[in-house]
């Protein structure tokens, strides 16, 4: 389960309720924090506790109580006062049995020759506004130390509801989220800044998650991968395994309906189509044998071949055109096929008039906007500044599966399914790799195979998986002879 800081707030309410002492729970997440901390370094290092004026920083103390009391060479530092001294923080402030430093000394501190361990416990997921310049001046101190940080709950500086810097945040190698991840882990930069994330089980009881009701995951194949994954099985043949369909490219741009071609084939079906017209037929045999070909040069010849063919799914977008004859042509597709995935030009073509896209549109169809796109379609949500928020409000608006891309890639249902994608490289950020996942997707989909939500969010965790066997210079091609591990990794592992 992964929380928003009100969410997870209400679960450590009805915690209190139970023990009826607030104070135990602060105790258990310390000491839980410092079993894991003092599993990770060596007696030798120095350790810097670095606490806040909250409940962060009261379990800061508790940890670095702890770690002295373990042998531990620690240093704790309080860089703001409490204010309110009828709090567990300062209950926990109170028991300490060592010396406490301040702001002046930790830099005194950061400015050293050493490579102290530092525990971050400055703000955690009650953060909400941007910090003040002292504050960020000594998260660069910090961050410029190029040291082992372990941050208690969530990197200091990061939003826990939508993983946004306020201003400057930690950037942390361990952190330590208790209970359960918060969305600010998961969402980008949230995720980059959190490093390794740990989650602790504190004592707060798992039955107390009902007293919150999301349908927000994190993407991983035991959501889907026994529901209808399209494994080649014994009894397999090339048209038991179903068949795609690539509304090809125009004349200069056939390379992005080539890559989703090329990426379909790999995954879930036995055949892959491409469209092709009078003018790029030729160019389409030239470059891969594996793919069928069909020349139609009228939406009359395409009414007529979507009539009389049976299609598993089909794809349009990559290299379509943005015109109107891309507007026509996918209306005209929506009619007779059930499962679509509309990306790229395609999406582009309908930004003038979204409404029209969306009468179109239902619970097997999924669009994969990226962020530019997603705007031009939906831009009475482009300034929301919770990328869930908003990808779940456009999904319901639009009646569709729809996949966000980016470095958080979002997968939402009409139904308020959300799934976050956190396997991910920043090797992704090159042109074509859109190409490829929408051909994974549309591989997935169809009558007798994965639903739209599942087929999408199995797409989406292939494409990001693939692409991770490849490490500096990757591109859209890569991925698609990386598939073969990814589909090896994950039968060896989850099938």
């Amino acid at each position: 389960m992964i929380l928003n800081s009100i969410e997870i707030k209400a679960v450590e309410k009805e915690e209190f309720k139970l023990r009826k002492n607030s104070f135990s729970l602060m105790q258990s997440a310390g000491e839980r924090c410092s079993d894991y901390i003092s599993s990770k370094i060596s007696k030798n290092d120095e350790i810097l506790v670095i606490c806040g004026p909250g409940n962060n920083g009261g379990d800061g103390f508790i940890i670095g109580n702890c770690l002295i009391n373990k042998g531990y060479k620690v240093k704790i530092f309080l860089i703001l006062p409490i204010k309110n001294k009828k709090k567990d923080n300062y209950k926990a402030f109170n028991k300490l049995n060592c010396e406490v430093f301040c702001l002046k000394d930790l830099h005194k501190e950061l400015k050293r020759k050493t490579r102290p361990i530092i525990i971050d416990c400055i703000f955690g997921v009650g953060l909400n506004r941007k910090l003040n310049s002292n504050i960020i001046n000594t998260i660069k101190a910090i961050n410029k130390k190029k040291t082992i940080v372990f941050s208690i709950d969530i990197p200091t500086g990061i939003n826990s509801d939508n993983g946004k810097v306020m201003g400057e945040a930690i950037k942390a190698n361990f952190t330590l989220a208790l209970h359960c991840k918060k969305l600010g882990h998961i969402l980008f930069p949230g995720t980059y800044f959190s490093g390794l994330i740990k989650i602790l089980n504190i004592g707060i009881k798992k039955s107390l998650n009902k007293f919150v009701n999301n349908k927000i995951q994190e993407n991983n194949p035991s959501l889907w991968i026994n529901k209808k994954f399209p494994w080649k099985k014994y009894n397999s043949h090339k048209y038991s395994r179903g068949r795609a369909y690539v509304y090809g490219s125009l004349k200069n741009y056939i390379g992005a309906s080539l890559l989703s071609s090329s990426a379909a084939i790999r995954c879930g079906v036995g055949s892959v189509t491409v469209i092709a017209n009078k003018d790029t037929i030729d160019k389409y045999n030239q470059k891969f044998f594996s793919l069928l070909k069909i020349e139609i040069n009228s939406i009359d010849e395409l009414k007529f071949f979507l009539k009389k063919n049976i299609i598993t799914s089909l794809l349009i977008g990559p290299g379509a055109g943005v015109n109107q004859k891309t507007i026509e042509n996918t209306k005209l597709i929506s009619k007779f096929v059930n499962n679509m995935v509309i990306d790229a030009d395609a999406l582009t073509s309908f930004s003038k008039n979204p409404k029209q896209l969306f009468l179109i549109l239902d619970k097997n169809k999924i669009i994969t906007p990226h962020e530019g796109e997603f705007n031009r379609i939906f831009p009475d949500f482009k300034n929301i500044n919770n990328k869930i928020e908003k990808t779940l409000k456009a999904s319901k608006k639009a009646n569709c599966v729809l996949v966000l891309k980016g470095p958080d890639t979002i997968i939402a249902s009409p139904d308020g399914k959300v799934c976050v994608n956190t396997v991910s490289t920043e090797e992704l950020a090159v042109i074509g790799t859109g190409d490829v996942l929408s051909g994974i997707i549309v591989s997935l989909i169809g009558k007798n195979k994965m639903s739209a939500f599942n087929g999408a969010c199995a797409g989406v965790w292939l494409h990001s998986y693939a692409a991770k066997f490849s490490k500096k210079g990757l591109i859209a091609e890569d991925i698609i002879k990386n598939l073969p591990k990814a589909l090896e990794y994950l039968d060896k592992k989850y099938n």
